[in-house]
């Protein structure tokens, strides 16, 4: 059965721990030593801090009234805006704001409400097959533990994890974009996968924390830590904090600098090209990419063109003459 309806504040029933949400991963792998554990246990305290003093408060950017409205606005947020889900869902939870009635619901009208959405007919099938699932299993209300979430069309880890946190003061804690790119910009995890950010976070801050923790590195990443920033950051925490060589967590930056550094080639290109074209830094050398330790470069000279032939005279003229 659903927390809906606990006291604010009041946790929900149900055990739950650490080991619901980081799905086996051993935390701070990136980390070599007890010493360099406890010096990164110290940066992490110092950027909560310092959250908190720029967001003392941090509001739940989707707007909704229970923990059903909740879900459904977090279902509707992958590959989109929360302030394109803030435009559609007041017309949404007017007409289906129960599971009730968006289990009754028509998928085309659920559809035609949220068309600006991204994957709006995907994202309007799950809405009435997770309220459908709901009134026949759980009697109409969200269930308030991690492993009966995750069973609702629709959702996954992320967003069981909102919802836990977020309406039943449970124990998680939400990885996004943004708090996946800071996490590894400010060195506090490898960025190798969410699940492994997501373990190392947990393991780096105070669980009393992470309720609002969450969304203030969110607010955070979205008003000082963008994604196409370089070093040296800007911002009051990149700014310290942030590593000259952050892991790349995105699918196209982790293909690009995969196995080394890419080495700047004659005539200013680099990037994914051919070995003649291309030297690899070995990721943990300390010499400069393109140096002497590396491959020697295989140029491919262009054959010599022979010479343009000379324009030809046109013989129809010649014949007029």
């Amino acid at each position: 059965r659903s927390g809906a309806g606990k006291a604010p504040g009041a946790p929900a029933g149900g055990k739950r721990g650490k080991a619901t949400t980081s799905k086996g991963k051993a935390p701070l792998r990136h980390v070599s030593s007890e010493a360099q554990a406890s010096e990164l246990r110290a940066k992490a305290l110092k950027i909560e801090r310092q959250l908190r003093e720029l967001f003392p408060a941090p509001p739940i950017p989707l707007e909704h009234r229970d923990a059903f409205q909740l879900l459904c606005a977090v279902m509707l947020s992958a590959q989109s805006t929360d302030k394109k889900v803030n435009e559609v869902t007041p017309e949404l939870f007017r007409r289906f704001g129960t599971a009730a009635k968006m289990s009754a619901a028509a998928v085309e009208e659920v559809q035609h409400i949220i068309r600006q959405v991204g994957l709006a007919p995907t994202k309007a099938k799950n809405l009435v097959k997770m309220a459908t699932m709901l009134q026949e299993q759980y009697e109409g209300q969200v269930p308030d533990s991690m492993e009966e979430l995750e069973k609702l069309p629709g959702v996954g880890h992320k967003t069981a994890g909102v919802v836990m946190i977020q309406a039943f003061d449970g124990v998680a804690f939400p990885v996004d974009t943004h708090i996946h790119r800071l996490a590894a910009r400010w060195g506090l995890s490898d960025g190798s996968s969410v699940e492994q950010v997501e373990a190392d976070l947990k393991e780096l801050f105070p669980q009393h924390t992470w309720k609002a923790l969450h969304l203030q590195i969110i607010y955070y990443g979205r008003e000082y830590g963008k994604a196409q920033q370089v070093y040296p950051f800007d911002g009051p925490i990149c700014s310290w904090a942030g590593l000259k060589d952050p892991p790349q967590t995105t699918p196209a930056g982790k293909k690009k600098f995969a196995g080394g550094a890419p080495t700047r080639v004659e005539g200013g290109k680099e990037g994914k090209s051919a070995k003649r074209k291309l030297t690899m830094a070995p990721a943990d050398s300390d010499q400069p990419a393109g140096s002497s330790h590396t491959a020697a470069r295989v140029k491919k000279e262009a054959p010599p063109r022979d010479p343009a032939p000379p324009p030809r005279r046109s013989t129809r003229r010649r014949a007029q003459r």
